[in-house]
C-alpha cells in the first residue's frame, strides 16, 4: 500500500509498504508525479505476486528489471534462484558493446556449458571443473568437418575464455543478481608466447612476386602494406582513402582492436605502390570490385599466392609478425616496435626480444668468421 505525505508545498514523499514490510520510497516535486510513480510500483508488485511458478521459471532478467529489479522481488519474498546462467549470458551479450567479437563466441560457449544451471548454485569447484575440461579438450579443426585435432588449447587461450566467464559473473554482481564471483579465485598459469612465424628474405620475394601475378590487382599492395606497416588484417581492409595522409605518409586508424586510435607510418615502398591506386573520396582502399561499398574478401587470392610462392605454415596475420620481426632485427627497441604495432604494453612485444640478440649474434659470427677464416 502506498502512502503519500506532503513534506512542503513542492515536496511529496511516497512510502510503499506491504504487510508492514517497507518496500520502497521516493520523493517528488509534484503530487501528480508521486501518484503516477506509486501506481506504477503497485502495478509491478501485483504483477510479480501474480506470476505463476511456470512463468517464474521462464522469466528473463530483462523482465525482472522491467518489473522493478531483483531487490523488489526479494522484498516481496519471490525467490530468483532459478535465474540460469544461460539467461545471464544472454543478457550480458545483448548489452555488450565491445570491439572484439570473439568475446561473443566465448560467452556463448559458457552458456552452452552451464545451460540451465541456476547462477547461485555455480561454485568455484564447478568453474574449475569446466575450465579444466575446456583446457584438456582438443581444438576443432577449421575445415568444416567439425572434428577435433590432437592439439590441446594453449593456457593463454584458456585464460581468455576464463576472463570472459569472470566478466559475465561480474556483470551479474553489478546487477545485484549475485554477491560473489566464483571465477575470482580460480588461477591458470600462462605459458610464454613463442616467436611467431615470419618471412625469410627469399620467402618475402617469392610471395610478392606471386601477389603481382594475382587476378586481384591490389593483392601486392595489401601484402606490401601488411609487411611494412604491421597493421592488422581488419585495420587494412577497413582503410579508406580519407584515412591516408599522403603528405606525411601516415594512416589514421580510428577503430583498432585494443580500442585506441593511432597514426601508423607507411614506409616509402608501400606508399609508392599506394599512390598508383590513389582516388578521391572516402571509399575503401581495398574495396570489392563487385560491391564497392564493402571491403574485398581476398582469402582465395591470398591462398593462391601462398601456394604459388611455395610457402608453408603461414597465415596472413603472420605478415604482422614479419613486420615486428624485421623491426627488432634492424635494431628497433621493444617500445618503438610496440608503438608502431599498436600494442598497449611491451609485454606483448617481448615475444620478439630474442630476435634482437639472435640477429646480432648471427651478424657478429658471419663478419668475424669471414675475417679470421
Amino acid at each position: 500500500m502506498a502512502t503519500i505525505r506532503t513534506l512542503s508545498p513542492n515536496k511529496f514523499r511516497v512510502d510503499i509498504r506491504r504487510n508492514n514490510t517497507f518496500i520502497q520510497s521516493k520523493t517528488f516535486s509534484a503530487k501528480n508525479k508521486a501518484v503516477k510513480w506509486s501506481n506504477h510500483v503497485e502495478n509491478n508488485i501485483k504483477t510479480i505476486l501474480d506470476l505463476k511458478p511456470k512463468k517464474l521459471k521462464k522469466i528473463t532478467l530483462n523482465e525482472v528489471e522491467a518489473l522493478g529489479g531483483r531487490e523488489l522481488f526479494i522484498k516481496l519474498g519471490v525467490d530468483l534462484k532459478f535465474i540460469t546462467f544461460e539467461k545471464l549470458a544472454d543478457e550480458y551479450i545483448r548489452q555488450w558493446s565491445g570491439k572484439n567479437r570473439g568475446q561473443i563466441g566465448q560467452a556463448l560457449y559458457w552458456a552452452k556449458v552451464f545451460k540451465n544451471k541456476p547462477i547461485k548454485s555455480i561454485t568455484k569447484k564447478d568453474v574449475r571443473k569446466a575450465i579444466d575440461k575446456f583446457a584438456s579438450s582438443g581444438m576443432f579443426i577449421t575445415n568444416g568437418s567439425g572434428k577435433k585435432s590432437k592439439t590441446l588449447r594453449s593456457s593463454n587461450t584458456v585464460i581468455r575464455y576464463k576472463v570472459v566467464l569472470s566478466v559475465i559473473f561480474k556483470y551479474a554482481i553489478s546487477k545485484d543478481y549475485l554477491k560473489d564471483n566464483p571465477v575470482k579465485s580460480v588461477s591458470i598459469k600462462a605459458t610464454p608466447n613463442k616467436i611467431e612465424r615470419y618471412l625469410s628474405e627469399e620467402e618475402r620475394e617469392a610471395l610478392l612476386t606471386a601477389c603481382k601475378q594475382s587476378s586481384w590487382n591490389k593483392l601486392n599492395l595489401l601484402v606490401l602494406m601488411a609487411i611494412t606497416t604491421g597493421m592488422r588484417r581488419s585495420e587494412l581492409i577497413n582503410l579508406r582513402w580519407t584515412d591516408i595522409d599522403f603528405d606525411k605518409s601516415l594512416a589514421k586508424l580510428a577503430d583498432t582492436k585494443n580500442g585506441c586510435p593511432r597514426l601508423n607510418p607507411i614506409p616509402t615502398p608501400a606508399m609508392d605502390e599506394l599512390k598508383k591506386f590513389r582516388q578521391v573520396g572516402d571509399g575503401y582502399i581495398f574495396n570489392s570490385p563487385y560491391k564497392p561499398s564493402r571491403p574485398f574478401e581476398f582469402t582465395k587470392r591470398w591462398k593462391s599466392a601462398i601456394a604459388l610462392a611455395g610457402i608453408e605454415n603461414f597465415r596472413f596475420h603472420d605478415l604482422r609478425h614479419t613486420a615486428a620481426s624485421y623491426l627488432v632485427m634492424a635494431g628497433a627497441t621493444l617500445h618503438e616496435t610496440a608503438e608502431i604495432l599498436g600494442h598497449k604494453s611491451t609485454e606483448t612485444t617481448k615475444r620478439y626480444a630474442h630476435l634482437s640478440t639472435d640477429h646480432k649474434s648471427a651478424l657478429a659470427e658471419r663478419v668475424m668468421s669471414g675475417i679470421f677464416s
